[in-house]
């Protein structure tokens, strides 16, 4: 009751020193009202994990306990390396340690093993390493480049895109670990990403339209019996490119990035709205898209943790660093089985529920 009494006279007093009433103008604001700065509740949860100084920090990638964090740097090297730190520790200890470029870490399902490119033998390609730096494997090999992989859920498989030497596009492609001559090629796109749910085996990606604005897209596939069907588009948009997408813990939703033409080029408009690079998650099914990052800064290549922190860098001090925030009020459910051997509409069951 002291305090309550304290506020309560201290609000009286002012009353009686200042008998003026307040005044308002045409659009509502008081006087001597000065604006002060506002979040919206999602930055509540905002965390800063990694603290580069110089170089900076990508290609976040979060363990399947959640305790540790996989990314390349340029913190050391003018090539980028792989490291792994404790999500809330400050040390980072160096995975790899080759003169040529590694980047893209993805952490297998069981944990003990880490994917990633490396262009070390003259172009990009697939290589695994153990967590301790140990027993690396080249998977892919020969004159095309082979960036971004993924593990399949029951780390048997992984998926990975490649630059095709005959269609000069980007292709996706799914690769044996333990035995690299059994691949299948599945479509074109770029930076794959496939579902943990075991239950219903999908791929996201995104692919760039074929006409207007040509802005990437956020696809998914289902892989069924080594082959790719059904493929669906998630979100697109004639403003922004949606790229990077990666999935909730659960495979009920995506977080992805959005990038804006008037970084790159130059805008009519004398005053730019946002530069359109920000992280989003979306349900599987399209809807419910949300919009997690609204700050004047570069937020791009997300990656969901365990907990449903959502990882993304960002160059909100002015250098790319870690981050990750919390989505509020997102609940995660596992998928029910579906059969994905016919197409799904003639079930009567729609094809990503």
């Amino acid at each position: 009751m002291c305090g309550c009494s304290q506020i309560m006279q201290s609000w009286s007093d002012r009353n009686q020193h200042n008998s003026q009433p307040l005044q308002t103008n045409l659009y509502g604001n008081l006087s001597g009202w000065q604006p002060v700065a506002f979040d919206a509740k999602p930055f509540a949860s905002l965390v800063q994990h990694s603290f580069s100084e110089e170089g900076g920090d990508y290609d976040p990638s979060v363990s399947p306990d959640g305790k540790w964090l996989a990314f390349s740097t340029l913190r050391h090297s003018p090539n980028p390396d792989i490291y792994i730190k404790q999500i809330h520790g400050f040390t980072a200890t160096r995975l790899t340690s080759d003169p040529a470029s590694e980047i893209q870490p993805s952490f297998s399902p069981q944990g003990d093993k880490v994917a990633y490119a490396s262009n070390r033998s003259g172009n990009w390609d697939i290589w695994v390493v153990g967590v301790d730096g140990t027993n690396p494997v080249r998977l892919t090999s020969g004159i095309s480049n082979d960036i971004h992989p993924s593990w399949s859920p029951d780390g048997k498989n992984i998926v990975y895109c490649s630059m095709g030497t005959r269609s000069q596009q980007w292709e996706l492609w799914v690769v044996n670990v333990q035995n690299q001559s059994l691949k299948s090629w599945i479509g074109y796109g770029l930076f794959p990403e496939w579902s943990p749910n075991p239950k219903i085996s999908k791929i996201a990606f995104q692919q760039a339209r074929y006409r207007g604005s040509q802005w990437f897209s956020i696809w998914t596939v289902d892989f069924v019996n080594g082959e790719a069907k059904f493929p669906t588009t998630i979100v697109s948009s004639v403003d922004y490119a949606c790229i990077c997408p990666t999935w909730s813990p659960d495979g009920t939703k995506l977080a992805y990035s959005t990038v804006g033409r008037n970084i790159y080029e130059n805008s009519d408009s004398p005053v730019p709205e946002t530069s359109g690079e920000d992280i989003w998650i979306v349900d599987l099914d399209g809807r419910n898209n949300l919009r997690l990052t609204h700050v004047d800064a570069s937020n791009f290549s997300p990656s969901w943790s365990p907990d449903g922190s959502v990882f993304f860098c960002s160059d909100r001090k002015n250098l790319e660093n870690i981050w990750s925030i919390r989505p509020h009020q997102i609940q995660f459910n596992l998928e029910k089985a579906v059969d994905l051997s016919q197409h799904p509409l003639n079930n009567s069951v729609q094809a990503n529920f």
